[in-house]
C-alpha cells in the first residue's frame, strides 16, 4: 500500500542577529515537504529550485536517511517533493528547516520509533 506523509518546518530568525541566538522565534514562513512511497525522485519548487541539489545529496533527504538508519530501519525507496518558501542564506533557518522535515517525515513514515 502506497503511503505519504506531508510535514512542514518553520523559518526561524536564530540567524538574524545580536540576540535572536537566544531569542529566537519562529516565523509564519514555512518549507513543505511531501514524502510518497508509491514513487522515487526529487522535485524541489519554490524557492532555491535552481541551486539546491535534487537528489541523495539534498539535506532534506540525507536527514531522511541518517534517521532511517539511526533507528535500524531500511531506508524505503521514496519520492520527494519539497516546496521552499524559506530564502536560502539569509538567517532564516532554511538549512535546520530542511533537516527537521527530513527527521520528522522519516519518522512519521516509519510508525513513530
Amino acid at each position: 500500500m502506497a503511503r505519504s506523509v506531508t510535514v512542514q518546518a518553520p523559518a526561524t530568525s536564530a540567524n538574524m542577529g545580536p540576540g535572536f541566538d537566544c531569542l529566537g522565534i519562529a516565523l509564519d514562513i514555512w518549507n513543505t515537504v511531501r514524502v510518497d512511497t508509491d514513487a522515487t525522485g526529487f522535485e524541489i519548487h519554490g524557492l532555491g529550485r535552481d541551486e539546491l541539489p535534487s537528489g541523495p545529496d539534498n539535506l532534506v533527504a540525507r536527514a531522511f536517511q541518517l534517521t532511517c538508519e539511526e533507528v535500524g530501519e531500511a531506508v524505503p525507496a521514496v519520492r520527494f517533493t519539497c516546496t521552499n518558501e524559506i530564502p536560502l542564506g539569509r538567517g532564516l533557518g532554511s538549512s535546520s528547516a530542511a533537516a527537521v522535515a527530513g527527521i520528522v517525515a522519516a519518522n512519521e513514515l516509519l510508525g513513530c520509533p
